[in-house]
């Protein structure tokens, strides 16, 4: 399992709207034509940054190109369109991937709790 976060802007203002948009949207299909798998995706807020944290097992290039095919984030995308900061382009593979990469944060450390039995 691999974790990503990548962060993003939004416009003052615009923190209840986005909030919404971002709780309220359907997930995507969970695993990619490859067989790479989305397990999870977290939303954190702290005023106007937004940071999604993607938990996969697999391959990021292909959960990228996935994503950017799913009608529920091309739908989700362009709802979240008026409130972004800096604008972006997620209506194909290519600009997805293009954002992904230039708003992946650095992963820095994981750390996991040995088993309960094992801690004993």
């Amino acid at each position: 399992m691999q974790r990503y976060a990548i962060t993003f802007q939004i416009k003052p203002g615009s923190e209840a709207a986005v909030k919404e948009l971002l709780s309220a949207y359907d997930p995507p299909e969970w695993v990619t034509p490859d067989g790479t798998r989305l397990l999870s995706t977290s939303i954190f807020m702290y005023g106007t940054t937004v940071v999604r944290v993607i938990e996969i097992d697999g391959a990021l290039p292909s959960v990228m190109a996935h994503l950017a095919r799913q009608p529920s984030i091309q739908r989700l995308e362009r709802e979240l369109d008026p409130h972004l900061a800096v604008p972006r382009d997620m209506s194909s593979p290519e600009g997805a991937r293009s954002f992904f990469l230039s708003a992946l944060m650095e992963h820095v450390t994981t750390r996991v709790a040995e088993p309960a039995e094992a801690a004993r």
